[in-house]
């Protein structure tokens, strides 16, 4: 489990640890916080007899400078990255392949012949029909593109980097996500 990191305007930063949320707020670092208490410290004795302690709840906006969505707007292309846009679909024969092994990268224009690895030029294909299409077009090979690709944006980015998100952090990243994301697919 993780802690969702905003910046103070509320722009998802990363995933941190809880050790490191705790941090934050036994240095007064935290603006402001949402979701659910998630992690719970205890500290010494105070003098009146009293037990201290620093809680963190899912989500927090950290103080100090702005993050810069736009610096982060072109998200990484990876094949963990990519899969999981495309909810490990097979592109060509919507086969689902939740182990890994089993699928690959395609390049629709092939590199071979001037495509480029962008997201708008991959899609998830399953190692056998990736075979089939080798190097050649789809017309070429009798392939269809069973669903579009698209460029994710930070907020699915955030997404697509935790495997375990909880409810609240999962809203507030979801409010971020452009209608067209099929991670909105249920």
């Amino acid at each position: 489990m993780a802690v969702l990191a905003l910046d103070i305007s509320g722009v998802p930063r990363q995933w941190i640890s809880y050790d490191d949320a705790i941090t934050y707020h036994a240095k007064n670092a935290i603006a402001w916080a949402l979701g659910e208490v998630v992690a719970k410290y205890r500290g010494g004795v105070q003098n009146d007899g009293e037990m201290s302690y620093l809680e963190t709840t899912s989500i927090i906006a950290i103080k100090g400078h702005g993050f810069n969505p736009h610096k982060h707007a072109q998200v990484a292309l990876s094949n963990r990255t990519l899969f999981g846009r495309d909810r490990y679909v097979c592109a060509y024969c919507s086969g689902h392949f939740p182990n890994y092994n089993n699928l690959s990268r395609d390049h629709i224009l092939p590199k071979s012949r001037g495509g480029e690895n962008t997201w708008m030029n991959v899609v998830t294909a399953c190692k056998d029909c990736n075979a089939k299409k080798g190097h050649k077009l789809l017309k070429e090979c009798g392939l269809e593109l069973l669903y579009v690709p698209y460029a994710p944006n930070h907020y699915e980015n955030m997404i697509l980097q935790n495997r375990t998100i909880l409810s609240d952090q999962m809203d507030y990243l979801l409010a971020g996500v452009p209608k067209h994301s099929r991670i909105l697919l249920s």
